[in-house]
């Protein structure tokens, strides 16, 4: 299989180019087209003429520097959006986006793909403009289109300001496991189970197109993932709460992940427990 990938320095696209190149499949860099400001006419002079799928994850993810600047935010997600869906024009190839939690403050839990969309900050509001741009432009080329709604993914990287992130990095600078809000649960999905999902979509023929959540299915408080880290290092002190809420906070992202795991007979491999002891062992 023959695959574009865009993000490749960054979280999801970078483990994904890593692992699917050591498993056998021809992949390819698309950054140097799409960082770019968007070109029709640079895309179609460009020598990518043989690729089976193009992978687009990547964009500016930063949610605080989408509050301080969001015309940054919306110009590059949305014009390296535009870049990857005409490579896969160019290429005649299935066409993944890779998108976020888009919910907002959500009206039900736990959240299916059926759920109204809602934007919370500027970030999330330009996965939600780059969805309607993908599924417009999908269906007037006849791309095949396969949008995913990540939950929580960790592993392979420390991203700091993430809650498993930084109970490592207090981990390894032997510091008191701290919290700053107990109560708001997330349902955490382990990288290498993404990774191997990725697997069974780019291998499933016909392409089967829509928009699927993407997460393992069961939801966990701040505090229960703390405690389940505390367990596996063996930390007899216990977890400090700061009690320090953050303003807007969605307190339950539970996630409804029956869809894509019956379309692709996916199902993920690591609990959290496992995930996080095979996280720390890397």
């Amino acid at each position: 299989m023959r695959i574009g990938i865009t993000g490749v320095n960054g979280f999801l696209g970078g483990a994904v180019y890593k692992t699917l190149g050591e498993i056998g499949h021809f992949v390819v860099s698309l950054d140097s087209i799409t960082l770019k400001e968007f070109s029709a006419k640079r895309i179609e002079e460009s020598n990518f003429t043989d690729i089976d799928w193009v992978i687009h994850f990547g964009s500016k993810t930063s949610i605080p520097d989408s509050h301080i600047d969001p015309f940054s935010t919306y110009a590059s997600n949305i014009s390296s959006t535009l870049s990857a869906l005409k490579i896969a024009e160019k290429t005649n190839s299935g066409f993944l986006f890779m998108s976020s939690f888009v919910y907002g403050s959500h009206k039900y839990s736990p959240i299916d793909e059926k759920h109204p969309v809602s934007a919370s900050n500027p970030y999330m509001s330009s996965k939600i403009v780059s969805e309607e741009i993908c599924t417009e432009i999908t269906k007037s080329k006849d791309i095949p289109l396969i949008i995913l709604r990540g939950f929580n993914i960790y592993g392979s990287k420390l991203i700091p300001g993430r809650l498993i992130s930084d109970l490592i990095i207090a981990k390894n600078n032997n510091e008191l496991l701290t919290i700053n809000d107990s109560n708001p649960k997330r349902d955490y999905l382990y990288i290498k189970d993404f990774v191997g999902l990725i697997e069974k979509i780019i291998n499933s023929f016909p392409i089967k197109s829509g928009i699927y959540n993407v997460g393992y299915g069961q939801a966990y408080t701040n505090l229960e993932v703390a405690n389940i880290f505390r367990e596996i290092i063996g930390e007899s002190r216990m977890v400090r709460i700061n009690s320090k809420k953050r303003g807007n906070d969605i307190l339950d992202c539970s996630v409804d992940t029956r869809l894509i795991k019956k379309t692709f007979s996916w199902s993920p491999k690591y609990s959290l427990k496992q995930g996080l002891s095979d996280f720390l062992l890397l």
